[in-house]
C-alpha cells in the first residue's frame, strides 16, 4: 500500500514502490522504475521468499549488532 492508501496488488511493481519509499534505497528504486525493471524486482522478491529457509542459514545466531548513534 502506498502512502496515499493506494493498494498495489500482485506483480505490479510493489517492490519498486517500496524501494522508492525508503530513504536508503530511494535512488535505487527510482532508477529501477525509470528502467522499467519492476518485474525483475518482483521476481527477486519471489525467489527470496521461496528460499527464506535456506537464506536464514547465512544469518548468525546471537544478539544483533549495536547501532552507533
Amino acid at each position: 500500500m502506498l502512502r496515499d492508501g493506494t493498494l498495489i496488488e500482485g506483480d505490479h511493481g510493489g517492490g519498486v514502490h517500496l524501494l522508492s519509499a525508503l530513504r536508503l534505497t530511494r535512488a535505487i528504486g527510482r532508477t529501477l522504475g525509470w528502467l522499467r525493471l519492476s518485474a525483475v524486482v518482483d521476481l527477486v522478491d519471489i525467489v527470496v521468499a521461496r528460499n527464506r529457509k535456506h537464506l536464514s542459514r547465512l544469518v548468525p545466531d546471537g544478539p544483533a549488532p549495536l547501532r552507533f548513534p
